[in-house]
C-alpha cells in the first residue's frame, strides 16, 4: 500500500476520539523529510515515549524506516508503536494512563 493509500485506509475507519489522521514530518532514513501520518492517539504515545520514557524518537523512526520494506513509513512506524505498547503491557511496563486495554 503507498502513503495514499494508507492515508485513505485511515480516513474509512470508524470516526472514535482519537483517530482523527494527522501528518507529520520526520527525518526518514535518508535525512530527508517526510510526511507520517497516523492516528492522533499514535502521536500522542510518540510524545508520551519521548518525554516520560526518554525514547529518542529520531533514531527510532530512522530504525524503523531501515526495516519497513514494501510498506509506507507511517503504516511501518505504526505497526511498531502498537508492537511497543502491547509489549509494554506483557511486561508490566510503564504505559500512558490514557491508555486502555480490553
Amino acid at each position: 500500500m503507498d502513503q495514499y493509500e494508507f492515508e485513505k485506509y485511515l480516513e474509512n475507519q470508524p470516526k472514535l476520539s482519537g483517530t482523527e489522521a494527522v501528518g507529520r514530518f520526520v527525518k526518514n532514513a535518508f535525512g530527508v523529510d517526510e510526511k507520517l501520518v497516523l492516528p492522533q492517539s499514535y502521536w500522542r504515545y510518540v510524545d508520551w515515549l519521548v518525554e516520560a520514557e526518554n525514547v529518542e524518537i529520531d533514531r527510532y523512526i530512522v530504525d524503523c524506516d531501515n526495516e519497513r520494506g514494501d510498506r509506507t513509513l507511517s503504516e511501518n512506524l505504526m505497526e511498531w508503536l502498537y508492537f511497543d505498547m502491547t509489549e509494554r503491557k506483557k511486561a508490566i511496563d510503564p504505559l500512558p494512563d490514557w491508555i486502555k486495554f480490553i
